[in-house]
């Protein structure tokens, strides 16, 4: 089997993170914050130092400040839930994955708040000149994806933030894609607020996610309950991050990203070299298929890009190259106002997204595929 749906969850992790969440549920298995003996405190000293793990991956002043979700989408509707106020504008890009727009398009039918979407033609603007087009007396948020989880191509642009931060405006990054391909300093890129997931290019297992919180600002809880601490309280304590992440958390995945942060961290040239490598390989072999569409070919990226070839359905594609072994993810994927900006939306595209665990081999099979789709 040929993998290349790595921009939805690596299939294939570092072996010392499957280490790491077996040893978590056979050697330590409960929960921190629900016990004084000695496999809770351990529990907590683990929980602790894979938050300081994430922290510093991202590049914190206060490396612990971070709040433990089951994924990016909980810690995204955690973050805009429990941050806005009524009448506040926020802006996002038209590469924004669902995870950011359905919860802030809910929050606009609620009438809480308004927000504006930079359109495709003017990513390529002076941070000046969005701000004037894009933002008002109300905007009290910029939310961009770090990179397409449609094309690849890199959205995230310091210069932006910068200049909006000293306006300012508070500024949020959804590091979903590109979290464990690009690396990123909260601290000196103006980042307030960051929502990251383990089961992609961190190479957890699935079931972790967090919000990373720079600024020193309260949001509300999006779930009430159990916290372990200050169990005499009708409502979660004000206490962060633990007064955030009510109910069980989920240590074995958590203990996970600990050790994938690990390897990442001394392995990330590596990494980075390889892939770039792999996908300049992968896009030169697709230029040279007259049938093939690639879009969004012309921007920096990360090693995923979504084509279709002409003649042949993206669901067809995927049943004929799923009949040879390889997987790849076609149709809209998850980011509809992405598709409407490279007008895919009635045809849906293919994606092929690749990780530094894939080979020029693997690639050379699906170009003879795509060569001979047509016929």
């Amino acid at each position: 089997m040929i993998y290349f749906d790595n921009a939805s969850t690596t299939k294939y992790k570092p072996a010392s993170v499957y280490e790491a969440a077996n040893f978590y549920l056979r050697e330590i298995g409960v929960s921190p914050g629900r016990g004084s003996y000695g496999l809770g405190i351990e529990a907590s000293r683990m929980l602790y130092k894979s938050r300081c793990s994430v922290g510093k991956y991202f590049g914190m002043n206060k490396p612990d400040k971070v709040v433990f979700t089951k994924n990016s989408t909980e810690a995204i509707n955690l973050f805009f839930n429990g941050f806005f106020h009524q009448g506040d504008h926020v802006i996002i890009s038209c590469y924004e994955h669902n995870a950011v727009l359905r919860p802030i398009q809910r929050l606009k039918e609620k009438g809480i708040i308004e927000y504006s979407v930079i359109q495709r033609e003017d990513l390529f603007l002076p941070a000046d000149v969005l701000y004037q087009k894009y933002a008002n007396e109300n905007t009290r948020l910029l939310a961009l994806t770090l990179a397409s989880n449609l094309t690849g191509r890199i959205i995230f642009r310091d210069d932006i933030y910068e200049y909006f931060h000293e306006k300012g405006i508070v500024t949020f990054v959804d590091s979903s894609q590109g979290a464990g391909k690009i690396r990123l300093s909260m601290k000196n890129q103006k980042i307030d607020f960051l929502a990251f997931t383990g089961h992609k290019d961190l190479m957890a297992i699935p079931g972790v996610g967090g919000l990373c919180c720079e600024l020193d600002e309260r949001i509300e809880p999006l779930i009430q309950g159990g916290t372990g601490i200050h169990g005499e309280e009708y409502t979660n304590p004000d206490i962060f991050p633990e007064g955030y992440e009510a109910g069980t958390l989920n240590m074995p995945a958590i203990w996970s990203i600990h050790a994938a942060i690990d390897y990442l961290n001394e392995h990330f040239n590596e990494i980075r070299l390889t892939e770039k490598r792999l996908t300049t390989y992968l896009l030169d072999g697709l230029k040279k298929i007259d049938t093939v569409t690639v879009y969004d070919r012309e921007f920096s990226r990360v090693s995923t890009c979504s084509i279709n070839v002409k003649g042949i359905s993206s669901d067809k594609l995927v049943a004929l190259l799923d009949k040879n072994g390889v997987c790849v993810r076609g149709g809209i994927h998850c980011a509809i106002i992405a598709h409407e900006a490279i007008d895919t939306v009635s045809t849906g595209t293919v994606r092929i997204s690749l990780n530094y665990m894939n080979t020029e081999q693997e690639i050379d099979t699906v170009l003879d595929i795509l060569r001979n789709a047509g016929d």
